[in-house]
């Protein structure tokens, strides 16, 4: 299958005070470990979605020259427009697309195993494939072709929630409660590094 995946790094992190996606964890930024190991996973093309403090960001990416970057001047209309624009550049450079995976960058505990958890499950006949959190599905998740143009459609700020739930009885799903984690304030950073020592 040809498949790509779609980092989305476009929030402000307003909450945060800083821009997310360049705090450090072990040696390198959220930002650089998720590209390292996207890159890792033997896909068809790696898009990160930049948008708000894009600028500060983007030299972050200078060590990853096989990956594509999206600008989403829309940022602030929210997720679903970073959806739409990480797809849309996968379409551009790879029409027979098969499925886009979908990862955000604040999610520390996602590792290389787990995305290839989700590629190895993209060959059953489920539209999507959708991490478990316990009580309900989220991302990652990984979506069909057949799902592409409901993408392009999203509106909002939720992101593709409410398509994940539509579908949630059709989704094949993983077990991935560490997905869960938020990473929006000063004060959960604090609490996830002082979890990790």
């Amino acid at each position: 299958m040809k498949t790509g995946i779609i980092i989305l790094a476009a929030g402000a992190s307003r909450r945060m005070g800083q821009p997310k996606q360049l705090l450090e964890w072990r040696g390198e930024s959220l930002l650089a470990r998720i590209c390292r190991i996207s890159l890792s996973a033997n896909v068809t093309q790696v898009v990160v979605v930049l948008g708000a403090h894009a600028p500060r960001i983007r030299p972050e990416l200078d060590a990853f020259p096989e990956i594509q970057i999206a600008i989403n001047e829309q940022w602030d209309l929210g997720m679903s427009s970073s959806i739409q624009a990480g797809l849309q550049l996968q379409l551009s450079q790879n029409p027979n697309l098969d499925a886009v995976l979908i990862l955000l960058v604040d999610q520390p505990y996602i590792q290389l195993p787990h995305i290839q958890q989700f590629l190895a499950a993209a060959t059953s006949e489920a539209p999507l494939v959708a991490a478990d959190y316990g009580k309900h599905l989220g991302v990652p998740c990984l979506f069909k072709s057949s799902l592409f143009d409901h993408l392009l459609q999203l509106d909002g700020a939720a992101g593709a929630r409410h398509l994940i739930r539509t579908h949630q009885h059709q989704a094949t799903t993983i077990s991935l409660p560490q997905a869960r984690l938020d990473l929006d304030t000063p004060e959960d950073w604090k609490n996830f590094l002082e979890q990790q020592e």
